[in-house]
């Protein structure tokens, strides 16, 4: 329906769930009796400890029993043991609930687990708000005939394909199967109607609560297979009820407990202050120039020099104690430098031992297909939960992960130690802190172990096994999800400084960042973006903010002694068109990226270009934006056509194929408008179609992004959702970022011009007449600041065209784009060419990145 105008638009909460009846919300609340079922089969932790441990030998486990949790704000633990029961009311801006502590307003090495349990407390009641608005209400379950496994059944999920909402294999389903009476009216607890419609009360309770397991997932068809005991055949009606497993929070928790443990250590354990709180005095100062040449063999070939750089500071370990951390924008390579230093850190020396992690599985399993044209499954190993659902995992990714009884589980702990490089995600490094082969725990039972055999000797001081920790995509894990393999590898205090391991992450943090359920600062913000706003990082010299003018600041010898950097700035983008790259370069990167992809100018051709006839087009839609009754969001019949419009235009043309266009928006109501309507009105169901956040790190040769928001009257319900692309930054260089060839984005200028990123872009379009609408092209865009400002890529786009796309060299082997006007020569001087000028004499200097 269209929502309508007046003073109660502004009350009105249009992502309002649809209205379900009080008489089917009675039937979760009432009594009932509750009936297990079978969990899936698990791992036996202490099993596996056994094989090569005693308890003797091995601490107390370090882990935070359920029943020690307590409840409300006592412990995020305590408070999902209660998923069955209504959440507490919470602010959807601050995620903040009527029973939440506030955190302290400052985090230190002091106050670390004061700030972050508040954190965890605030995510684990929004969480249970979570699993009520996921709730299901009478939906059928079906009995799966042709699954020969006893008590299972097939349950649909709306929108389980795409959602945010974790469901995992072993998750609970809390199911209470509807009773009616004759004439269909819901009856629930000990109230029963005779023949005649007389309500009698029953002496005992009369309602079920099936406790069902999750057996199987199908995202594709959006189903699970349930395990449901005891059941009925009734009505096979029922109101489903998701929960929050309390394991998944204990194990986050237990790694901020073990982080304050540890910064409480002193002075001479600060390994994990230095992590966590690095400063000045953790660096290590650079007192002559850099050699200009860097003597590696890499692996791939195809490093640039940034990226080389970065691997060679590494390997030397002069920067310090400290995190090293390498900022990729889109498309420069971050995955490819952490591959090619896991290759490098292996081979330099016999006794590495890596655990490589990312957020997610798919970014995990990215990291296995690179290394496994280099490592061999002994060598390499990706561990995966024992819930994990085997259809998600490739061909290609099955030889190297271990496999027992059905199920994913650990190697042996002799093969384990063999192994080279072991990759998962960073909650499931949670099964090494289970499975006792943590840095601290292999320390104690290998010394204890020595001491007990060879008592009259000296003590025994092991080397550490995990030599070093590489995250890759780190600005999308929480901090206290980073805190689990950083306790992994954590070393024990009688560890020296020179045998501390090493951490590198590699991330981006103007794309999408952790995704929560609270919206909490505290959790919405990386560890890697913290680090990188600490003055340690900030403040350096040579850190990207520092560059003018987006030109590689050099290193000189009147800069030394100096921190040695320990960080990399990547600037080369391998993607997109360099119209597609200007603003996002502009707006988030201090205009430093360099657009060095190739075969990005087939879709030139295509007519629809407007202007300079650069491929990127604004298209402009004033048509109203709609909500989806059943509080699926916003949707935009008119946007959708005009998108499939443009899409099967470009295919018509002989340009590309269906397959390579990628058509977002940020509402999932909109996302189904698109594929019915593509698939039904256009005959193209190849279009690939998704949500936004579908999209981050993946690219497509044209883009296609449907802003769907045509008014701004409920923007504000957007943002405190994190919904939509206005007033958004992250999503906004997200969607932006996606496209390699040609980039289109449909949607009302004057309601996206209020967001200053967006008035940016649009005024970018504006100058160059890269707008379809006249309108559009003819006005000038007001309010925002930099709407106005030409960016260093742009200019260069300018200059070549207006020098008939003319390359002249220059001095010192620096490409200058040719120019036909008197701009200043020296705005030029870092160009397409950045490598040379990173590589120019300056007598020894050499840019340190």
């Amino acid at each position: 329906m269209d929502a309508t105008a007046g003073d109660k638009a502004t009350t009105l909460d249009v992502y309002a769930r649809a209205f379900v009846p009080q008489s089917l919300r009675q039937v979760n609340l009432v009594p009932a009796n509750v009936v297990l079922s079978l969990p899936t089969q698990g791992f036996d932790y202490q099993a596996y400890v056994q094989t090569f441990a005693g308890t003797n030998w091995l601490p107390a486990a370090d882990l935070l029993p359920l029943e020690r949790g307590g409840t409300g704000n006592n412990s995020p633990i305590g408070n999902v043991r209660g998923s069955s029961s209504s959440p507490p009311k919470t602010d959807a801006r601050t995620g903040v609930t009527d029973q939440d502590a506030l955190p302290p307003r400052t985090l230190g090495p002091d106050s670390y687990h004061e700030f972050f349990q508040a954190a965890l407390i605030q995510e684990g009641n929004a969480l249970l708000q979570e699993c009520e608005d996921h709730a299901l209400y009478r939906v059928p379950i079906t009995w799966a005939w042709n699954d020969s496994r006893p008590f299972m059944f097939i349950l649909h999920v709306p929108g389980l394909r795409e959602s945010n909402f974790r469901i995992e294999i072993g998750d609970i389903v809390q199911l209470r199967q509807l009773r009616f009476d004759q004439q269909w009216n819901v009856i629930c607890g000990s109230m029963v109607r005779d023949q005649q419609g007389k309500t009698i009360t029953a002496p005992f309770h009369i309602d079920t609560q099936h406790n069902s397991v999750v057996w199987g997932i199908d995202r594709r068809e959006e189903t699970l297979r349930l395990r449901i005991e005891g059941l009925h055949f009734g009505s096979m009606l029922f109101n489903v009820r998701f929960t929050v497993q309390a394991e998944r929070v204990r194990a986050i928790y237990t790694g901020v407990i073990t982080a304050q443990r540890a910064l409480n250590a002193g002075p001479n354990a600060n390994w994990m202050r230095s992590i966590l709180f690095p400063e000045d005095g953790d660096g290590y100062y650079q007192k002559s120039l850099n050699r200009r040449n860097i003597d590696l063999e890499f692996r791939d070939p195809l490093l640039n020099y940034e990226q080389s750089r970065a691997i060679n500071t590494v390997l030397s370990e002069k920067y310090g104690p400290v995190p090293y951390v390498i900022s990729g924008p889109p498309g420069t390579g971050k995955t490819k430098t952490i591959v090619e230093l896991a290759l490098q850190l292996i081979h330099r020396n016999e006794a590495t031992h890596l655990l490589i992690c990312a957020p997610s599985d798919p970014a995990a399993d990215t990291l296995v297909r690179r290394l496994s044209a280099h490592l061999n499954p002994p060598q390499l190993l990706r561990v995966n939960a024992a819930s994990r659902s085997f259809p998600e995992v490739s061909d290609m990714i099955l030889p190297y992960c271990y496999v027992e009884d059905g199920i994913f589980s650990l190697p042996s702990f002799a093969q384990l130690m063999k192994c080279k490089a072991l990759v998962t995600t960073c909650d499931d490094a949670n099964i090494l802190l289970q499975a006792r082969v943590s840095n601290r725990d292999l320390f104690a039972l290998e010394s204890n172990l020595h001491n007990a055999m060879h008592p009259e000797a000296a003590k025994h001081h092991p080397k550490l096994h995990w030599t070093g920790l590489l995250m890759d995509e780190a600005a999308q894990a929480t901090e206290p999800e980073a805190l689990i393999p950083i306790t992994v590898m954590t070393p024990p205090a009688a560890v020296e400084e020179e045998d501390w391991p090493l951490f590198v992450m590699a991330g981006d943090q103007h794309q999408l960042g952790p995704r929560t359920a609270s919206k909490t600062p505290a959790m919405q913000t990386s560890l890697f973006e913290r680090l990188l706003d600490r003055p340690f990082y900030r403040d350096h010299l040579l850190a990207r903010s520092k560059w003018s003018g987006g030109v590689v600041r050099p290193l000189t010898q009147a800069m030394l002694p100096i921190l040695r950097p320990a960080f990399a700035n990547l600037i080369r983008n391998y993607r997109s068109h360099p119209s597609i790259l200007a603003m996002p370069s502009s707006l988030f990167y201090h205009d430093t990226l360099e657009p060095e992809a190739t075969d990005i100018r087939s879709l030139l051709s295509w007519p629809g270009w407007k202007g300079r006839g650069w491929p990127v087009l604004f298209v402009r839609n004033t048509a109203a934006d709609e909500i989806e009754q059943e509080g699926g969001g916003w949707y935009n019949l008119q946007e959708a056509k005009i998108a499939c419009e443009y899409a099967k235009s470009v295919v018509q043309a002989c340009l590309v194929q269906p397959s390579e266009i990628c058509i977002m928006s940020p509402f999932q109501a909109q996302v189904k408008v698109l594929r019915r309507i593509a698939r039904t009105d256009f005959a193209m169901p190849g279009f690939n179609i998704g949500p936004l956040e579908a999209f981050q790190g993946l690219e497509s040769r044209l883009v296609i992004i449907c802003t769907t928001r045509t008014r701004d009257r409920f923007i504000d319900q957007d943002i405190a959702r994190g919904l939509g692309v206005i007033h958004e930054p992250k999503r906004f260089n997200v969607a932006l970022t996606r496209a390699k060839e040609g980039l289109i984005v449909i949607g009302n200028s004057d309601v996206l011009v209020k967001d200053d990123n967006w008035a940016a872009w649009l005024g970018f379009c504006h100058r160059n007449g890269l707008c379809e609408d006249e309108l559009d092209r003819l006005r000038s865009y007001e309010g925002g600041g930099n709407a106005y400002e030409r960016s260093r890529l742009e200019k260069q786009l300018i200059l070549a065209e207006d020098a008939d796309n003319e390359v002249h060299a220059t001095a010192n082997g620096v490409r200058k784009l040719g120019f036909a006007n008197n701009l200043d020569d020296a705005l030029w001087r870092s160009g397409i060419a950045a490598e040379q000028l990173v590589r120019q004499e300056s007598g020894d200097a050499v840019s340190e990145l």
